[in-house]
């Protein structure tokens, strides 16, 4: 190779790492920028040295605590909750888990048990007493029904929004080559690859309509441009890789403590077949599944709502909640 030739190679090669550099320069610019833009719409409750933030509506009993899908941040559930307000004047808190949205990043291991004891601590310091109405959507469900396994007299009632099942990623592979923990693996290897700040750049260019058009989907018309921001951010991005790692890792917790919830009531709500038709039959027997943790379980249908019922038909799980809210309030 001529000295020409290598000068050249050379060169080329610089570029990448340039890119990365400028890269890296812009998303941090940029992060700082969008912390004075976007200062938390919601509250910031300190959990023992770090904080996080939460939505809350409503001043009634009993509290209702909602807990998000893996790596969801809590706006992505504010339409269900200023639906909620319509029907009842309960208190309603959802919450950013540590590293999503604007909580601040929490340890390691972020595992299954360890986010359901964030909700105890949480509890704690919000100073709720009495039982609450606790709802877990997709991964949320697996962290709440933990929590309600734990601490059964806190729980009022337990509402099941589509969530996970500890054995799923098994049982969906059979059926589905593309779903299973080293599938969730290449998930979690790829969010730590993804380049950010050129992103973020490409987004202020208006060169990724998608991403806009899908936070119009998740949240509020007021809250894309801070959405947008929150899931930029490379706090979020290790947020998700630490709880897609702690799915992979802690499922066992559900297995051994979980599986019986004696006479606890517990709503079932599954989703239709929406974009996984393939694969929706091992779901619903997941699903039916959960009927059999409790003997005072019921099953409620979304069948024309995405995995994502809060984003489809918000007003639906406004009404389970509120009817939920009724029920304990009437027992009391």
């Amino acid at each position: 190779m001529t000295s020409t030739s290598r000068r050249a190679l050379a060169a080329l090669s610089a570029v990448p790492v340039g890119l990365a550099a400028a890269s890296a320069i812009y998303q941090r610019l940029a992060e700082r920028r969008d912390t004075r833009r976007f200062p938390p719409p919601g509250e910031l409750v300190d959990v023992g040295g770090r904080r996080l933030h939460v939505f809350r509506s409503g001043t009634g009993k009993p509290v209702v605590i909602v807990v998000p899908a893996l790596s969801t941040p809590a706006d992505e559930w504010v339409r269900v909750q200023r639906c909620l307000a319509d029907v009842t004047d309960a208190t309603t808190i959802v919450v950013d888990r540590a590293g999503i949205g604007w909580s601040d990043p929490g340890p390691w291991p972020r595992t299954i048990s360890a986010m359901a004891d964030e909700v105890d601590v949480l509890v704690h310091a919000l100073g709720i007493d009495g039982p609450v109405v606790l709802a877990g959507h997709s991964v949320g469900g697996l962290i709440a029904r933990l929590y309600a396994a734990r601490h059964r007299d806190r729980v009022a009632r337990l509402i099941l929004v589509d969530s996970s099942h500890e054995d799923q990623n098994k049982r969906l592979h059979e059926v589905d080559p593309s779903i299973g923990d080293i599938e969730l693996a290449m998930r979690a290897a790829g969010w730590c690859l993804r380049v950010l700040g050129w992103k973020r750049l490409k987004l202020a260019l208006g060169l990724a309509p998608d991403l806009r058009r899908d936070a119009e989907t998740e949240v509020p018309a007021d809250l894309v441009d801070a959405h947008l921001a929150t899931h930029l951010s490379s706090r979020n991005r290790r947020a998700v890789v630490q709880e897609f790692t702690g799915v992979l890792t802690g499922r066992e917790a559900l297995r051994d403590e979980a599986r019986d919830l004696g006479d606890m009531p517990v709503t079932v709500v599954t989703a239709g077949p929406v974009r996984r038709e393939n694969w929706y039959p091992v779901w619903c027997e997941l699903q039916a599944e959960f009927l059999t943790m409790s003997t005072n379980a019921t099953h409620i249908w979304a069948r024309h709502s995405s995995h994502h019922i809060n984003h489809d038909d918000p007003g639906l799980l406004a009404r389970v909640i509120g009817d939920a809210v009724r029920e304990v309030g009437a027992a009391r």
